[in-house]
């Protein structure tokens, strides 16, 4: 009877520097999986030892000090009846060369650290500062299974490293740390598929998952046998320890795999931003959140995640109306709040803005009423939110969606103001998408909120389309010009008039000073606003 192979495949939620945390999380999992009577695999994403990214901590001595005494530590636990693979830094003795490495071992030893040979240095990744490129490929073989591994980019790349010691392999292991964004779940699958086909291996692709600053990584691994039909995939956006068994170069047949190949791509877009959201608060050991309900539909989106993440009793919402602010919008947020169950309050701003105006009003004197006056509510507002979270802890959410960040349609240290912002990457058309999205689930927006035209009510019977286009145009002209990177003309040429593109274009260029300023926020798209696209603050040149 042939000797079956059980494989683990952890996908991990590493903490980046927490080197004994995860070192602990990663023996645990060994010690768990641990059985003396059938060999076994047990594989952890890219990283998985430090977190990815870990950025110039890599560079920094006692960073790899920690990095090879926690290695040291997890090789003392690995039986001889079992296989390690684990992603981790690997430092030459001067730390002159750091590699992205995946480390093999067995019995108590390092039989092998596989350096990654592709150094990604695009979009959120910046490899080629940090890591040096490995030189070679890796096959191993484990019961006479031959099995290469490599490290995340690799795989992308795979015809550009093939050679003779990667023919007839019969199962590949791709450890990963590849962030989320929309439909990238099927287009990995889609590549891969193709790639399975042309060089006829059995896959086994773990990510990690979890969030990270603004990157979040929505685990989704899977197995694919060598007739690319997918075998098995994990859940997404959750940590999995799976098992499965491998025999005579095939995975075996006597297991029960789940597949899903059916995605809705809403649900992942608001599990992205409910994990990447919690895991920045926790991963910061920071405790409840804070947010300025105004009865419009970007705090009311925000609040319904909150409150799907956090206990009702973390969550604080404050109202903070004007002299402009609404009857319906006080009571479409009072509405919200006990609809969910959550604490809130209600401050005016009248006094604050009153007192602002006053002070300012002999130096503005001979000047007319303009936008400054609307900009120093919302700095009241951000004010007093700002000193509520100091006093109690409580990290300030901000509330602006990416089409707002996009034109300038905020208040500096106002509406800005904020630890974190949900929505930073969502552009409104979809935070109504999301609404009605979630709303489906089970109620928690009110339809009022949904159905009204956005306001900043910063003035009497102001409205966003008073001085923007509607969303759903301006969202067209922003996807093209931002993510297709597409000119004014080419943009004209969907059939916008070229005064409207003008205008939508000049108004994305003069906000970048205020984009550098904006929290961070969860990164869904290709193009977010941050690592992703980096424009210079001050630049002539005419798009």
């Amino acid at each position: 009877m042939k000797e079956k192979v059980e494989v683990v495949i952890a996908q991990f939620n590493s903490i980046v520097g927490d080197l004994c945390g995860n070192t602990d999380k990663i023996i645990n999992i060994i010690t768990e999986n641990r059985s003396l009577d059938i060999k076994k695999i047990i594989i952890f994403p890219e990283l998985a030892l430090c977190g990815y990214s870990p950025e110039d901590l890599l560079l920094r001595k006692d960073f790899s000090i920690a990095v090879k005494s926690s290695i040291e530590k997890i090789k003392e636990n690995v039986g001889s009846n079992e296989y390690l693979i684990l992603g981790a830094p690997n430092y030459s003795e001067d730390m002159s060369e750091i590699w992205n490495s995946a480390y093999i071992m067995n019995n108590k030893k390092i039989n092998h650290i596989y350096d990654k040979q592709f150094l990604p240095n695009y979009g959120v990744f910046d490899e080629k500062r940090y890591f040096s490129k490995g030189n070679s490929n890796f096959v191993i073989d484990i019961n006479n299974n031959k099995i290469c591994i490599l490290v995340c980019e690799d795989l992308w790349n795979f015809q550009n490293l093939y050679e003779k010691n990667l023919e007839d392999i019969d199962f590949l292991i791709s450890i990963n740390a590849s962030p989320f964004e929309n439909t990238k779940v099927s287009k990995r699958i889609d590549v891969f598929k193709k790639i399975v086909e042309k060089y006829n291996f059995n896959l086994i692709y773990l990510n990690s998952v979890g969030g990270q600053d603004e990157i979040v990584f929505d685990g989704s691994s899977f197995l694919m046998d060598r007739n690319s039909n997918l075998v098995h995939r994990c859940n997404t956006f959750k940590e999995e320890n799976y098992k499965f068994f491998i025999l005579d170069k095939e995975f075996s047949n006597d297991n029960t795999y789940r597949v899903e190949t059916n995605t809705d791509e809403l649900e992942d877009l608001y599990e992205a931003i409910k994990v990447g959201t919690y895991d920045y608060i926790k991963k910061s050991n920071l405790n409840g959140v804070l947010l300025g309900l105004s009865g419009g539909i970007d705090s009311a989106l925000t609040l319904a995640i909150a409150s799907d993440i956090f206990k009702k009793n973390d969550i604080e919402a404050v109202l903070l109306p004007s002299i402009y602010t609404s009857d319906l919008s006080i009571q479409l947020a009072e509405e919200q709040c006990n609809l969910l169950g959550v604490n809130f309050s209600t401050i005016s701003i009248k006094d604050v803005d009153n007192a602002i105006n006053n002070t300012l009003k002999q130096r503005f004197d001979g000047l007319s009423r303009d936008i400054t006056e609307e900009n120093i509510q919302a700095r009241a507002r951000g004010l007093l939110l700002m000193s509520i979270s100091n006093k109690t802890g409580k990290i300030l959410l901000t509330t602006g969606n990416k089409s707002e960040l996009a034109v300038g349609y905020s208040t500096l240290y106002g509406d800005m103001s904020g630890s974190f912002a949900p929505l930073k990457d969502i552009y409104k058309t979809d935070v109504y998408n999301l609404a009605k999205f979630r709303n489906k689930i089970s109620r928690v927006i009110p339809e009022g909120v949904i159905e009204r035209l956005p306001t900043a009510e910063l003035a009497q019977d102001q409205y966003d389309i008073d001085t923007l286009p509607q969303y759903d145009i301006l969202d067209k002209i922003l996807k093209a010009f931002i993510e297709e990177k597409k000119s004014l003309s080419e943009i004209c040429d969907l059939g916008f008039e070229k005064s409207l593109v003008s205008n939508v274009i000049n108004m994305v260029i003069r906000n970048e000073y205020k984009r550098r300023q904006y929290a961070p926020g969860v990164k869904v798209s290709e193009k977010s606003f941050g690592r992703d696209r980096r424009f210079p603050i001050v630049s002539r040149f005419k798009y």
